[in-house]
């Protein structure tokens, strides 16, 4: 009778798709709104990809594939049109077809395939899909090129906020924490791996979790939305996951202008000179007409001008077109030496790389393009250098063997939070002297780094279980360094009023937990104290606030003391008086100011105190909150932090589980639009399904295409 009960549970949960050409694949969809692809053959695969992200993110990814050509402005008005104008500038639309036409037989139908996926169930499904961005039907393979070029060469690579200051990539918010932990410091003698990026929660940011399982591969992780491959995931034999670097893989030469074209070489060269049409719809439904034009230089396009003089941008890696082949390749990657095969084509441009695998084997890489430059360090490159002479022109880039790697190392783990490539373990696997000035900036710690490796260094020994406590730790890795330095110079003034948040600061827990007091007032503190030095985000080891400067002998405790009491007095009393405005007491809970909106059991969103905080204070467990009205007491909620999560032990089988913090669907309606959201604020991960067996328990829906 059980058997007939659940039989008939799975029909009612079926539903039917017109046959094509992936006939005999199946999407199972768990309750958490994750699909489990099964296919036959790699082109039913792609196709099932494409069909099951178009259902879960589909009016986002047509609107990002219609920005990618260029015309997210012509059918969504005036807000997109610098976007576009970015995507016109850099010819996006002409060298998208043209790497499809370098891309293998094979690997086009793959791409034409998901596609294909995409297209047919907006056809099947014109109700489930916003008029608005209908007219960017039907998609192709050369929209999943230009929209992963734009996403990755022209956001993280080269960002147009960048250009416009004429200057390299103007520091952020986005990062990234992983950690590999070989079998000599797991609890169960099998290797772990963290994966955990910090991103904002919205647009081409957005994760998409999946299993995709056919003929040779069966990986399980995550892409950025409309990507047809995994680009963070595991497998039976290997997991890895990506930190955005430091790679410096966007340069910008100063042209001298003359009789309409520029100066190199002693000569006067021409522009090669393009007239691309943006179109920009107005409130009114009409459409207006811009004309931009493209002069290009041999350094690439020119992006800004004033007078004799211009500024031309170089993108590292648009000259390489198999990013997509190589995501796809490694998902098919059983050990360490393939894996380090697939990773040497350097087609991905950008991106550190943790690895861990069922032999035991874990690898940190410094994977990046990095253009040979003939001289300089990261100062010379990240500001604008001379374009007048061939002697700056890179054409070429450092190979996979010139760059930093760590594999295997005597202390048992490897971890990356976006610094660079020197301080990825201890003792320090790879000296800057042995490589170009110009790699990466010189040896130095974010305190979240700090943080991270402080946990690392404190367990000989981490269970599955534990990674996830530690992964989740709230705790203020600054406020651990500064707060008895800041105790001193209260102690030594006659400020009251610094006086009586000391004694606030003096009986927290240290840490951004819901129900943290002292916390909000301590951000409050740091925020004033750093604005002499550049601000909030600035904070890290190299800060001149420290009376005691970073050492690599010591890296994880220095730098210490404040270098001026009086100032750090002042900036807590400043503190002190915003604090008591906005909130009424110095002791506010953490989770009383920042907060969750997640549903409610009746179907409506309820604001929950949240946990987790700035990176910049030391906090591992990141989130990044904004008011949601104009007033300080207004609730403040997360747009930024930790996106995906996933533990995975890398036993027989694997165990892992994961989170993916806003949900796994942003179409109007999706009750798996921040559905996992109580998870995350319990602190917990789910547990990952790949059996049919374990999905077919937790089945919310069956799709057989």
């Amino acid at each position: 009778m059980k058997k007939l009960l659940l039989l008939s549970s799975l029909l009612a949960l079926t539903a039917t798709v017109p046959k094509h050409q992936a006939v005999g694949t199946e999407i199972l969809w768990d309750t958490y709104g994750v699909p489990h692809i099964f296919a036959r053959t790699d082109e039913g695969l792609f196709y099932g990809y494409g069909w099951a992200q178009a259902q879960a993110h589909g009016d986002l990814i047509l609107r990002l594939y219609g920005q990618s050509r260029g015309r997210g402005a012509e059918f969504l008005g005036e807000s997109y049109a610098e976007a576009d104008r970015w995507v016109l500038l850099n010819s996006i639309p002409e060298r998208a077809k043209t790497w499809y036409a370098a891309q293998t037989p094979t690997f086009k139908k793959l791409l034409d395939s998901f596609a294909k996926g995409v297209n047919d169930y907006a056809a099947k499904n014109p109700t489930k899909i916003s008029a608005s961005v209908k007219p960017y039907l039907p998609v192709t393979g050369v929209d999943l090129l230009a929209h992963s070029m734009r996403v990755i060469h022209y956001v993280f690579v080269s960002p147009s906020a960048a250009a416009k200051a004429a200057e390299a990539q103007l520091p952020d918010q986005n990062g990234s924490n992983t950690w590999a932990i070989g079998p000599s410091r797991s609890a169960s003698g099998k290797a772990l791996l963290l994966t955990n990026p910090h991103l904002p929660w919205q647009d081409f940011y957005t994760y998409f979790e999946a299993q995709l399982n056919a003929p040779g591969t069966n990986s399980y992780g995550i892409t950025r939305v409309g990507f047809p491959c995994l680009t963070m995931f595991f497998n039976d034999d290997i997991a890895t996951a990506q930190t955005v670097n430091t790679n410096d893989g966007q340069d910008f030469y100063q042209l001298t202008l003359r009789d309409g074209g520029y100066l190199f070489d002693g000569q006067v060269k021409a522009f090669s000179v393009k007239n691309k049409t943006l179109k920009i719809r107005q409130a009114d439904g009409s459409l207006t007409e811009e004309i931009v034009t493209v002069n290009e230089s041999v350094h690439g396009p020119v992006v800004a001008a004033k007078g004799s003089k211009a500024v031309a941008m170089r993108a590292a890696g648009i000259d390489r077109p198999g990013m997509l082949q190589q995501y796809w390749d490694m998902m098919h990657v059983k050990n360490l030496a393939q894996f380090q095969t697939v990773m040497s084509r350097l087609q991905i441009p950008m991106f550190t790389y943790s690895y861990a695998d069922r032999a035991g084997h874990i690898m940190n890489l410094f994977n990046a393009e990095v253009p040979r430059r003939n001289a300089g360090d990261t100062k010379t490159w990240n500001g604008v250098v001379p374009g007048d002479k061939s002697d700056n022109l890179w054409t070429d880039y450092l190979t996979y063997n010139e760059l930093p790697k760590s594999i295997d190392p005597p202390s048992g783990w490897v971890q990356n939070c976006n610094e660079s490539p020197w301080t990825v373990t201890f003792p320090m696997p790879n000296d800057p002297k042995n490589f170009p000035t110009y790699l990466a900036p010189p040896p130095a710690m974010s305190f979240r780094t700090q943080r991270s490796v402080r946990m690392l260094m404190e367990d000989d020994k981490i269970s599955l279980d534990e990674l996830i406590q530690y992964k989740h730790s709230t705790r203020m890795e600054l406020a651990d360094r500064i707060l008895d330095d800041l105790e001193k110079a209260v102690a030594a003034s006659d400020n009251a009023e610094a006086k009586e948040a000391l004694s606030v600061l003096k009986t927290w827990d240290r840490q951004c937990n819901a129900d943290s007091r002292g916390a909000v007032l301590f951000e409050a503190f740091v925020k004033e104290w750093a604005k002499p030095a550049g601000g909030f985000s600035r904070i890290g080891t190299a800060s001149p606030l420290f009376a005691k400067p970073w050492n690599t002998a010591d890296p994880i405790n220095t730098p210490d003391g404040i270098a001026k009491p009086a100032e750090a007095v002042k900036a807590l009393e400043t503190a002190a008086r915003q604090i008591k405005k906005a909130h009424g007491s110095l002791d506010v809970a953490w989770g009383k100011v920042y907060q969750f909106r997640i549903p409610a059991s009746d179907g409506t969103m309820t604001d929950v105190p949240a946990n987790g905080g700035p990176g910049p204070m030391g906090v591992f467990r990141v989130m990044t909150f904004a008011a949601t009205g104009r007033a300080m007491d207004n609730p403040i909620r997360p747009f930024h932090g930790d996106t995906y999560v996933a533990a995975i032990e890398m036993s027989t089988p694997v165990k892992a589980r994961t989170l993916i913090g806003y949900g796994n669907a942003s179409q109007p309606g999706s009750k798996h639009h921040t559905d996992q959201l109580p998870l995350m604020q319990k602190q917990k991960l789910r547990t990952v399904w790949r059996t049919k067996a374990e999905i077919l328990r937790y089945l919310e829906l069956r799709e057989r295409l």
